[in-house]
């Protein structure tokens, strides 16, 4: 027998010997990876064992309008939060008793101090999360009511570590719907998504802070003094160009003329310093509440959404109207800006010097651009006969711009409409801005240059329009808009500031300045124009553009977009507002349409001016014309003889009219620092018990201005113009302070407010 080893034997101890020397190796190998290559890894899952992490929610920044005044601002609030494993240890440290009783009182104080917290779902959130040191019940608590919770419970001898605060943030708004589409919101994580506290969420946020706290096997917290704190950093303050007053003004006076004239896609407005591109003032109207951006603000939508009974079908139109109320309509939509634009025209043809303020042009109602193809229209039904740029802009002539345009050539028209910014976006510091649509530079022909001439072809947003607008009349600087002024840290220190930044010069200080006259010229032509403030300088131009594209889809031909773009003081100008309100639907006293820009947003215009301008330290200065038509101030006269208190009336250049038997004045009216227009009549009582004398008011509407003094003079009231184009002889009569038919002592004044009704 051979005691040699066979063959498998010998495959068995090789595998043997093989296993005992690899298995070393891997046995090392393991070890590296688990102590070097896997290190971190390990780490991390020995830390979340060991370590329990708390963040610290850094403050976010505060947003401030230009003086000073908090627009956004982030509070302490707190998250009621359980601990149920400390609730169960009632059961063993007391008894089965004692732990209902604590957990019934607790369920109690919250379902009765926390809006949508039931006492049932109290008590089953012990039941479900009892082997948990966490579960949460409301967050973003304010402090008044955690102060009830916290001494409600205490006076129920509630063990003190089963509810507990965490300490959190909350977003708040001031002033509520005030620059809501300029200011923006918070999402639920606490970061910005619209607005200002989106653009500049990265430096409102700060950076958030951390505990590190040691736990034991159970998962309970170890003794303070072992944590470990990172402190948060606070995010930095933001301070606005928006003026919280000027941004008021501006609100006010669009949403008048947005519900007046029943504006079908809202309407906004810019007011900007022309020379620095600061923004005072943007608003979207209708807007909505900061605080309750969730609701649907305008009444008509929420309206269209009552109608809606499908859920699903509701949820969707839901989420598009809350888009849309959300949305800054200034700067993420486009529009044919119309005959406004004819300033980017005027001022290109005049630095290329192919018309000059002496160039004659003649308009008879239309044009022919291309042979055998439709002619051109102007927008009156009147023939303009012959005018020079002033008088072609004053009247807002198609024609006459269809032939600078011509004039001027595809080529250079194109470098114009590019060099005023209108092929890019603005650069405002503010998310969602779009660029305009413009038609390639190639496809421009004859057809295309004329109608781009008058505004009726590109389609650009009112950030666009108004920018470009400023250089014209600025001496040609086109700069960059922006809404933030500087950016403060915790320590006050301003770690970043926004100056003037601008782009390029488009014309020369010689164009712009011909340009402001001519625009001054436009609003004081024809005795005043519906922008016209009496005392103040100021230029302005109109704009009305057709839909086209909406008409056609719809089949509509009511579609219009009416909007002004004005500026003060004209001589140098520093303030710039664009007013534009998008499909006005109102008709007039004869039902007839009512969407001119020059009927509509050149009142809304004036009307902001005339509160801003003083605010902004602007005050009137009346030239001998308007001095001479000035109203009078009435004087106090009560007490004194009436004869004499008569002929003092009568010397300011007033009537006057005696009532009653006695020898003194008891009463008069208008009262005492009431302005009314030379020749206006003042009612003086001369008896205690006279019954006072009154009158109807009648309807003004439609009149024009001698017609209006008339029929207030036969019926004892009182005229006192409005501005804008009272002096004027074509204007007529639009809205008035009394409604008529309302019953009003005789004397009493009337103010009417008179509207040319054309383009210029």
């Amino acid at each position: 027998m051979s005691y040699q080893p066979g063959g498998s034997m010998k495959r068995r101890s090789a595998i043997v010997v093989f296993v005992l020397m690899v298995l070393p190796i891997f046995i090392v190998l393991a070890m590296f990876r688990t102590s070097v290559t896997d290190s971190a890894r390990y780490q991390s899952m020995a830390n979340d064992a060991q370590f329990k992490s708390t963040t610290v929610n850094a403050k976010r920044g505060t947003i401030y309008d230009a003086n000073g005044k908090i627009l956004a601002q982030s509070a302490t609030v707190f998250n009621v939060t359980l601990d149920p494993i400390a609730l169960y240890e009632l059961i063993e440290d007391e008894s089965q008793e004692e732990f209902e009783r604590q957990r019934d009182a607790i369920a109690l104080v919250l379902s009765e101090e926390l809006a949508g917290v039931n006492a049932n779902d109290i008590v089953a959130s012990f039941e479900k999360y009892k082997s948990q040191r966490w579960a949460n019940v409301a967050k973003k608590i304010e402090k008044p009511v955690i102060d009830i919770i916290t001494s409600r419970l205490a006076e129920m001898n509630v063990k003190e570590n089963i509810v507990y605060n965490e300490i959190d943030t909350k977003r708040y708004y001031p002033q509520n719907e005030l620059a809501a589409a300029v200011i923006g919101f918070t999402n639920f994580e606490g970061d910005g998504a619209y607005g200002i506290e989106n653009y500049y969420n990265d430096y409102l946020k700060g950076v958030n802070g951390k505990i590190i706290s040691a736990k034991d096997a159970l998962g309970n917290r170890t003794d303070y003094k072992n944590d470990k704190i990172y402190e948060a950093k606070d995010g930095n303050d933001i301070f606005l160009t928006i003026d919280m007053n000027l941004q008021y003004f501006a609100e006010k006076y669009l949403e008048e003329q947005v519900l007046t004239n029943e504006a079908g896609n809202r309407g906004c407005a810019i007011m900007m310093n022309c020379n620095t591109g600061e923004i005072l003032a943007m608003a979207t109207t209708p807007g909505f509440d900061l605080n309750d951006r969730g609701s649907i603000y305008n009444p008509e939508d929420q309206t269209i959404l009552d109608l809606i009974s499908d859920q699903e079908a509701y949820n969707e139109e839901y989420a598009i109207l809350r888009e849309k109320q959300w949305k800054n309509k200034a700067i993420t939509e486009i529009y044919h800006p119309g005959s406004v634009f004819k300033v980017v025209t005027a001022s290109s043809a005049l630095e290329e010097r192919v018309v000059d303020l002496h160039s004659s042009f003649t308009c008879t109602g239309s044009i022919s651009v291309v042979d055998g193809v439709e002619p051109m229209h102007c927008w009156s039904s009147r023939v303009h006969g012959t005018q020079d740029l002033t008088t072609a802009m004053t009247n807002s002539c198609n024609p006459v711009f269809i032939q600078i345009g011509l004039r001027l050539g595809s080529e250079k028209f194109n470098n114009y409409f590019t060099s005023y910014g209108f092929t890019e976006k603005t650069g405002i510091d503010l998310p969602g801005e779009v660029a305009g649509l413009s038609l390639d530079t190639t496809k421009y022909g004859p057809i295309e240059l004329a109608s781009s001439a008058f505004g009726q072809t590109n389609k650009i947003t009112p950030l666009q329009m108004i920018t470009a607008y400023a250089a014209v009349i600025n001496g040609g600087y086109l700069v960059t808009p922006h809404v933030a002024d500087k950016i403060v840290d915790s320590t006050g220190t301003v770690i970043k500031s926004f100056d003037t930044q601008i782009k390029r010069q488009v014309i020369s200080e010689e164009t712009s300045a011909t340009m402001r006259q001519i625009l001054e010229d436009v609003v004081n032509a024809k005795n005043g124009s519906n922008a016209y403030i009496k005392g103040y300088a100021i230029g302005g131009k109109s704009g009305t553009s057709e839909k086209i594209d909406e008409n056609r889809a719809q089949g509509r031909e009511d579609l219009y977009v009416s909007s002004y773009c004005g500026f003060a003081p004209a001589d140098d100008p520093e303030i710039i507002c664009l007013v534009m309100v998008d499909e006005p639907m109102a008709h007039d006293e004869n039902n007839g349409h009512i969407y001119y820009g020059s009927l509509i947003a050149a009142p809304c215009v004036a009307n902001i001016f005339k509160d801003a301008l003083p605010y902004l330290g602007y005050y009137p200065e009346y030239t001998a014309e308007e001095l001479a038509t000035m109203d009078i101030t009435i004087p106090s006269v009560e007490g004194q003889i009436a004869s004499t208190a008569s002929e003092t009336i009568k010397e300011l250049g007033l009537e006057t009219e005696i009532l009653g038997e006695g020898s003194t004045v008891i009463t008069q009216v208008p009262s005492y620092g009431s302005s009314i227009p030379r020749g206006g009549k003042v009612i003086l009582y001369t008896e205690e018990d006279l019954e006072e004398e009154y009158v109807t008011v009648p309807d003004l509407a439609g009149k024009t201005p001698s017609q209006v003094n008339d029929i207030l003079t036969a019926a004892s009231l009182n005229l006192k113009l409005g501005d804008g184009a009272s002096a004027n002889s074509g204007s007529t009569a639009m809205k008035q302070n009394y409604t008529p038919g309302e019953v009003v002592p005789a004397g009493t004044i009337v103010e009417v407010y008179f509207i040319i009704k054309d383009q210029g």
